[in-house]
């Protein structure tokens, strides 16, 4: 018997290793840092995100981010990365290799998105989405958010993330090739530089507002574009001292 697709996901694109999948079309975000947005995932097809991640195969998906972590013995390592591998990711990838997501054409993308708030990268970089549905999902949508570490070679995203930058060196230099930044700093650290300002939905600045409300990590407009950068605390597991493990890798 064929199952019932799933409504609260479609599937964006397929390449040969990688998938492209959006979800919260249907339900409210649960995620308290995000409000009320539709994530966008980029996944492997054939691997778990917590199988790829421990063959290093996640390259495909993430690129250089350092917060990849290091194999070693077949397992991964010093692993920085936010993302909670045994939950969204885990849970899309699972539903897609299930079959449970039907495809969907740019021509669909106004019913489905229009109006919405999207979060271009719930896991995986947004450099790995091709440019055509970019560019389609935030001209249709309320506002966006995004983030690329792919910042140095991948230039025809400033208008529509951010650079994620690791170091007060990265973030004057990604701005001064014309990115607006998201800088993640080290836990305790509260120094700000070029016109940052701390993540309003974070805790070191009281969880004032959620992204869906916000929208200030939509890119840039041009070089006329004077809004604030971004800085957060890290608040990966390293940071905050909690245990490692193939399901607890992040937090969200």
């Amino acid at each position: 018997m064929i199952k019932a697709h799933n409504k609260n996901g479609v599937i964006l694109h397929e390449g040969s290793d990688i998938v492209v999948v959006a979800t919260g079309l249907s339900a409210d975000s649960q995620n308290t840092k995000t409000g009320d947005m539709v994530q966008v995932y980029i996944l492997m097809k054939t691997l778990s995100p917590i199988a790829a991640v421990n063959a290093g195969a996640d390259v495909a998906i993430c690129g250089s981010c350092p917060h990849r972590g290091t194999i070693v013995e077949g397992k991964v390592t010093a692993r920085r990365c936010y993302v909670n591998l045994g939950q969204g990711p885990r849970s899309v990838w699972s539903a897609y290799t299930r079959g449970r997501y039907r495809h969907v054409d740019l021509e669909e993308y106004s019913a489905l998105f229009g109006g919405r708030a999207i979060r271009l990268g719930a896991y995986g970089d947004p450099a790995f989405i091709p440019r055509a549905i970019v560019t389609e999902l935030t001209r249709v949508a309320s506002f966006h958010t995004g983030y690329t570490h792919q910042w140095r070679t991948n230039r025809w995203l400033q208008p529509f993330v951010m650079a994620s930058c690791d170091s007060q060196s990265d973030a004057i230099d990604a701005q001064a090739d014309g990115w607006r930044t998201f800088r993640v700093a080290r836990k305790g650290d509260a120094t700000k530089i070029q016109r940052e300002i701390s993540c309003p939905a974070s805790a070191e600045a009281g969880k004032r507002t959620t992204c869906a409300q916000c929208g200030l990590c939509d890119g840039t407009r041009g070089v006329l574009d004077s809004r604030a950068n971004i800085v957060i605390q890290d608040h990966s597991v390293i940071a905050n001292n909690r245990p490692m493990g193939l399901i607890q890798i992040g937090v969200n």
